[in-house]
């Protein structure tokens, strides 16, 4: 697994305060990739693509074929760790992130149509519910996250469309596995 962090050249103020949440909450992360248009995230390795927003689905989808694992952790980078990470919890879900499953979505369930899974604490998103594709913070499929974002447009276009390509989307049902102020 590999953490994407979706960020930002105007976002470069909040560089430091992921750094330091990360690095408290989380000391063992896997390795930490920012995306941006052309600033350098002096803590973590950075990969530039000079898009405008309205192309920010062609940036993502050049950076994550840059990046060598077929899990990615894909976190917005205003999303501030506020708890220890679950480690256990999130190496249980990398090895069952596979078949038709795109993601796993570390929000937790709100909807009352979410289907209970044969994983432990995880439920599937009904088809066609609000959200059920989500790009906030979320266990990806490499694969099926580029395919997601095959056309160029902006993250909230991506989200609204909720063009899942018939992939099965998972939702976190119990306690915070990376809490970023949900409590």
């Amino acid at each position: 697994m590999k953490i994407l962090v979706m960020s930002c050249d105007k976002n470069e103020d909040i560089f430091k305060a992921f750094y330091k949440c990360m690095e408290k909450y989380w000391k063992e992360h896997p390795e930490i990739i920012y995306t941006t248009e052309s600033i350098i995230n002096p803590y973590y390795r950075t990969i530039t693509k000079k898009y405008p927003l309205n192309l920010w689905t062609k940036r993502i989808r050049e950076t994550l074929k840059e990046i060598d694992d077929n899990i990615i952790f894909l976190i917005n980078d205003d999303c501030f760790i506020t708890e220890k990470v679950d480690t256990k919890r999130l190496e249980y879900l990398c090895e069952n992130l596979k078949g038709n499953i795109a993601a796993i979505n570390m929000e937790t369930s709100w909807d009352n149509e979410d289907e209970y899974t044969n994983l432990i604490g995880i439920k599937k998103r009904k088809k066609g519910s609000s959200y059920e594709l989500s790009l906030l913070c979320g266990l990806w499929q490499k694969e099926k996250l580029i395919k997601i974002l095959e056309e160029d447009e902006n993250p909230w276009d991506v989200e609204y469309k909720q063009d899942t390509k018939g992939f099965d989307f998972y939702i976190n049902s119990g306690e915070p596995i990376i809490d970023w102020g949900s409590k």
